[in-house]
């Protein structure tokens, strides 16, 4: 069910071919996108050929949930069987066939780029795309790639893009103008909630009762919180005294380190700097992110939880534990995590220490069993109600004409007045009372912050306060006793065994709790009904799932764990929408009753929302700050709107400059061609492969085995960013692609990229101090040295952009043959036929094979043929002097005859030699006996 304004924003969206609205959050902009998805659809399906439209950058949960969505609506019918969602099961051959008939389709860029490149998707059959996210969107991004090569053919079809996030167009790096021009977009809708026609839609007549519980904090959680901001404010104070830091630093406060815009600030100041940051720096950073968590732990967890982080952030060892550790405030913060859950007594006669443990639970525990005890008893009084109207006759479904929209009057003579009706399929209103069987089942949605409060409310609600936290409490005494045992120090140890006989005597007293002592019990009410009350926790982080879950449920009451502006937006969109679904209530005679009985055949209750929060707390001050930065986004949006005066220029498919240096024949003609590279089908996940297209190169998608881009018949070239290549050399995975791109091309090319905003360091300057003078495979330098070494056609290029790359790529492919993307994708399958030439494949040791690389007489064209004769190291003295000459030709075979059958103490030496060559892994007597078939 859609509100005016969803109408309103829809119709915004379709008036314009290349249109970006702008919703406020949490105003339900999954159902104008799939309005507006519908009826672009609808509108393409008088056409003679089928229509095509897509909808990019939506992840694959949130598409399955809009296909879901799309199912269940009725307006959708006839239209269901052609919204398809594309994921990555989707083979190439099957995406094809889909798109050759046609349809919607909500499918990752990552894959549709490939298939407009290989023409297995033509940009001309698209009628249109629909960008979701669009704040997302990233200049090299792969959205963007496919907006570019749909743009570059074809300027009928419509692009319409659409955000919830107005607060992130204010960014710097996300800045309006460039999402729109990046989109290709030269209009924009506004839809924010102080929109009147927002409002209007928002505000009825009957609003619902909204009971907002503010707590004061605990003295103790008062104390911790205070602490904690002090730690945050000494952090900050000590990182602002580094001269790297302390410009960007300066407006950053204590407060400021709740907000999700904190982080990102925070790391546009580390990024450039960390290169120069000391570890006495680096070690703030990450104490700094560790008392994060623990500010929100405080507020949503209960009492042991936030000691057992705090203890496991507290680490014993120098080099984990936090700088903060032995402040007054970090030591008195570990006093009063303490004391919430335990504290170690004296017996008054004999004074035998013993301790005593604390269950407190979190103080918005006891709001939400009230929260539902209330709805509990509004709802049965409701039901009660209606029972003695329907007994009367006057909710006989036969009396009153039916109405969706519309609010009826009765002009009849009646006392009772209609105020509106609402039909219900596929169900009958009562007209009796129910029987004394029936359970009545109020419904109550609980929204947590996040998937780890979800999870200790469901325990909650199961188990009840006492079982919950006697689970969590022996749990944390048994993980912890034995650590305390360890420690030094009588007092400690002997609390490490206390704990251990207090997690024992937990376990007993939580074996003789009810099972059924949570809220979820069945319950007898004062007039002897039952009553089995559903209660279902959601998060509000996930993407449309709140909004689907409350429709499906329909709850009577709404308990909002902590203050969002999502949770609170979501639920007033959805009682506005229950409003205009025409809910039917019957007014009764005045001198009988002033109450107004809903006839919903069930749904009886009104909407109950509870809004619980601490006063002068952290989440309150969340709350605050995610409000003023909507309201700050949604002014620089409406200003933009008002001058801007700019339209977006269609892309001009790039052209590379013509070499003057051209010569006649074969290189003429390619030269005459326009440039190609041939990518790897993996590379598309990188923005590489669209800065070459920007650059005017025909970048061919294909599965290659060797490399990840082939520029011409003899340059290979393997990509790498930074932590790609740490990964690579320590598995030695880039070991054996650099001998693959050695056998098969001339000119092989290790490319390694890297951000010149975020430095960094392959191995750290107190390491390069005290190195030894020979080159290891401990460390990273050595590992690439050694790489060098073993390969010495391997050119290694450093990145700092993808710009630089595709220049640099352009410049190796000047004068040079065009690639062959045939060939280069059989190159596997061929060797993969040499080596499966038998019923077993004998797995090669590539140590080896370097080894007899090495040996006087071996050359490319001999070495693998002679591996295959000789089948290991050891197998070499076997051959005869003919035998290799067959093999080898006799000047190689006399060099390497000779070698072998040298004097001992030569042999010793050239041992010494084998070991030092090998010193990759294995001993010499392994490498003797490795198999040496033909690998490559």
């Amino acid at each position: 069910m859609m509100l005016s304004y969803h109408h309103g924003a829809v119709e915004g969206l379709l008036r314009s071919q290349a249109c970006l609205a702008v919703l406020g959050q949490g105003l339900g902009i999954q159902k104008v996108v799939l309005e507006a998805f519908r009826k672009a659809l609808a509108g393409c399906a008088d056409k003679q050929a089928p229509p095509l439209i897509f909808l990019l950058n939506t992840s694959q949960e949130e598409a399955e949930l809009l296909a879901k969505r799309a199912s269940e609506d009725p307006l959708w019918a006839g239209l269901v069987s052609s919204l398809s969602v594309i994921g990555a099961d989707f083979g190439t051959k099957d995406r094809a066939a889909a798109f050759a008939c046609g349809g919607g389709f909500i499918a990752n860029a990552r894959l549709l780029v490939p298939d407009i490149l290989s023409g297995r998707l033509n940009p001309e059959s698209i009628d249109g795309v629909f960008v979701n996210h669009a704040h997302q969107v990233a200049e090299l991004s792969a959205d963007a790639f496919v907006l570019r090569l749909f743009r570059l053919r074809n300027t009928r079809g419509f692009i319409r893009a659409i955000s919830d996030m107005p607060d992130s167009f204010t960014r710097s790096h996300v800045q309006l103008e460039k999402v729109m021009q990046r989109c290709f977009l030269n209009d924009l809708e506004v839809w924010p909630r102080i929109r009147k026609e927002v409002q209007n839609s928002l505000k009825q007549e009957s609003q619902p009762e909204v009971v907002q519980i503010t707590l004061e904090l605990p003295k103790q959680m008062l104390e911790l919180q205070r602490h904690i901001l002090n730690i945050v404010q000494s952090t900050l104070a000590e990182l602002k005294k580094d001269p790297n830091l302390e410009l960007g630093l300066s407006t950053l406060d204590a407060k400021d380190s709740v907000s999700a815009a904190f982080e990102v600030e925070l790391r546009q100041v580390l990024d450039p700097a960390w290169q120069n940051l000391g570890p006495s720096a680096r070690r703030l950073v990450n104490d700094l992110n560790r008392v994060r968590r623990l500010l929100t732990e405080l507020l949503r967890g209960d009492a042991v939880d936030f000691l057992r982080l705090l203890d496991t952030l507290c680490g014993k060892e120098a080099q984990t534990a936090p700088v903060w550790l032995h402040s007054p405030d970090a030591q008195a913060m570990l006093a009063f995590a303490k004391g919430r859950v335990y504290e170690i007594c004296r017996s008054q006669h004999d004074s035998t220490p013993f301790l005593r443990k604390k269950l407190e639970p979190h103080a918005k525990w006891s709001k939400i069993l009230d929260a539902i005890d209330r709805t509990i008893s509004k709802v049965a009084a409701a039901e009660k109600l209606f029972e003695k109207t329907a007994a009367s006759g006057v909710g006989d479904e036969n009396n009153f004409p039916h109405s969706d929209m519309e609010t009826l009057i009765d002009e009849s003579d009646s006392d009772v007045e209609i105020v509106g009706v609402k039909t219900v399929k596929n169900k009958k209103r009562r007209t009796v009372p129910p029987s004394a069987s029936e359970v009545l089942e109020p419904r109550i949605l609980i929204i947590a912050p996040d998937d780890r409060s979800r999870r200790q409310l469901s325990t909650f609600l199961h188990r009840g306060a006492e079982a919950t936290l006697l689970d969590n409490l022996g749990s944390y005494f048994r993980d912890r006793a034995p650590r305390l045992r360890q420690e030094s120090g009588l007092s400690i140890v002997r609390e490490g065994a206390l704990m251990a006989q207090e997690a024992d005597a937990a376990a007993q007293e939580l074996e003789k709790i009810r099972p059924d002592g949570g809220a979820l019990r069945l319950r007898e009410l004062p007039d002897g009904r039952p009553c089995h009350p559903r209660i279902d926790v959601v998060t509000e982080d996930a993407e449309g799932q709140l909004e689907v879950h409350m429709e499906e449920m329909q709850p009577h009451a709404v308990v909002v764990f902590e203050p969002s502006l999502h949770a609170i937006r979501a639920v007033e969109v959805y009682y506005a929408t229950l409003h205009w679904r025409a809910s039917a209530c019957v007014k009764l005679e005045p001198e009988a009753s002033q109450e107004e009985v809903p006839l919903l055949g069930g749904d009886i209750s009104p909407l109950h929302v509870y809004l619980l929060a601490f006063d002068d707390s952290i989440e309150n001050h969340r709350y605050q700050q995610s409000l003023v930065s909507e309201s700050q986004g949604i002014d620089s949006i409406i200003k933009f709107r008002q001058h801007m005066t700019w339209r977006v220029d269609l892309p001009v498919e790039a052209t590379p400059a013509e070499s003057s240096r051209r010569g006649g024949g074969a290189r003429a003609l390619q030269a005459m061609a326009k440039p190609r590279v041939v990518v790897d089908m993996r590379e598309f996940r990188s923005t590489l492969p669209f800065m070459l297209h920007l650059r005017g190169l025909v970048v061919e998608p294909v599965t290659i085995p060797v490399g990840d881009y082939i520029l011409s018949r003899d340059i290979c070239v393997e990509r790498k960013a930074i932590v790609d290549l740490v990964q690579s050399l320590s598995s030695g995975r880039l070991y054996q692609q650099a001998q693959n791109m050695c056998r098969h091309y001339g000119n092989p090319m290790l490319l390694v990229e890297f951000d010149p905003a975020k430095g960094f360091i392959l191995q750290s300057s107190y390491a390069i101090a005290r190195r030894e003078i020979e080159v290891g495979t401990k460390d990273l330098l050595g590992k690439l040295s050694l790489l060098v070494l073993h390969f010495p056609k391997l050119r290694i290029m450093w990145s700092p952009s993808p710009r630089f790359t595709a220049d640099f790529f352009m410049k190796l492919k000047e004068g040079r043959y065009q690639p062959d993307s045939k060939a280069a994708a059989q190159i596997d399958a061929e060797d993969l036929e040499e080596d499966t030439e038998g019923a077993h494949k004998t797995q090669s040791n590539s140590a080896a094979f370097e080894v007899l690389r090495k040996l006087p007489g071996i050359t490319p064209k001999n070495m693998h043929v002679l591996a295959r004769r000789a089948g290991n190291l050891a197998g070499l003295l076997d051959l005869s002097l003919g035998e290799l000459g067959e093999i080898m030709g006799d000047a190689n075979a006399n060099q390497l005859h000779s070698f072998l059958r040298a004097s001992s103490q030569t042999a010793a030496t050239q041992d010494r030699g084998l070991e030092d060559v090998g010193a990759a892994g294995g001993t010499q007597e392994q490498y003797l006996s490795a198999d040496l078939p033909e690998d490559q």
